[in-house]
């Protein structure tokens, strides 16, 4: 099978079908995988999926696909390159579902995608219409999907609510599991925001060792001076699930500390919040900060 596309979808076909022992090859355009991914645990996953079995064509672009009347196609790529091919999946993003609406009896017009913008409350141009989910464009998620069309209900009736989108969860349910909340490293290098990083390995924990999953991981990202989590990156079995522990500490302004304090059960996943909050203060240690001293300061 080839898919063309490596975006969410993408990769999660991809995986899906390795993992059922079918030889996928994946052909993106772009020259990283999952480009909104943190860089570290897109390279990560790249390597874990090839091990998988997937073959990777990253900044290689489908020009023409030839025989396919004969049920055996022949992939051409733009570089020259040919391959074949049983089947071929097209994955190449979204398109809203607007064109039969009737849009513009009500004075809105959609993009050359289908999508509409709205506000802060999910209004459209016309005040009285709002607009939520996959017709927005990115993220594209169902759970916040369904968070984008609670706030749009309560402000059209009234109903004070709040909402932080800057502490969506975002999960790709591919093998393994990718899932995030907060930011990245690149962003906050570019945005020049001192941090500092904690990794757990599964392995280093024993219910990583009991699932057999050894190349799982997660990463805490933290601000260098406040302590505070500025990013939650987790790879592997659960990744999903595990996340939200980071998310509510990160909403009620936790830092580091917290997860260094507290006492998680063994064997869990969650024990990963600790190992990699301990492996932070190694490096604090490594800097000369005294952790007890800069964690009361915070």
């Amino acid at each position: 099978m080839t898919i063309v596309g490596a975006g969410i979808i993408g990769v999660e076909y991809a995986t899906f079908f390795a993992a059922l022992g079918v030889e996928v090859t994946l052909v993106d355009m772009r020259g990283m995988l999952l480009e909104m991914v943190d860089q570290e645990v897109s390279e990560a996953f790249a390597y874990q999926i090839r091990q998988l079995g997937v073959t990777l064509r990253l900044g290689e672009e489908v020009a023409r696909i030839e025989g396919a009347d004969a049920g055996h196609p022949i992939v051409v790529m733009k570089s020259g390159k040919r391959f074949a091919t049983d089947m071929i999946l097209i994955s190449a993003g979204r398109q809203g579902a607007t064109a039969g609406l009737g849009l513009e009896k009500v004075g809105l017009t959609a993009d050359a995608r289908g999508r509409l913008t709205v506000n802060a409350d999910y209004q459209t141009a016309v005040p009285h219409v709002y607009a939520a989910g996959d017709v927005l464009g990115p993220p594209g998620l169902a759970s916040t999907a369904a968070e984008q069309g609670r706030h749009a209900a309560c402000h059209a009736f009234g109903v004070p609510t709040t909402s932080v989108p800057q502490l969506l969860p975002y999960g790709i349910y591919a093998i393994p599991e990718i899932s995030w909340v907060g930011a990245q490293e690149r962003d906050l290098t570019t945005t020049g925001v001192p941090f500092e990083t904690g990794v757990a390995r599964y392995r280093e924990i024993a219910r990583g060792q009991i699932l057999g999953d050894e190349d799982g991981m997660m990463k805490l990202i933290f601000h260098l001076e406040t302590r505070k989590i500025l990013g939650v990156w987790v790879l592997g079995t659960q990744a999903t699930e595990l996340v939200h522990i980071g998310q509510a500490v990160m909403a009620l302004g936790g830092t580091l500390d917290y997860f260094v304090d507290t006492v998680f059960n063994y064997p869990t996943l969650a024990e990963c919040y600790k190992v990699a909050a301990l492996d932070a203060f190694n490096k604090l240690r490594s800097l000369g900060v005294d952790a007890v001293a800069a964690g009361q300061k915070a």
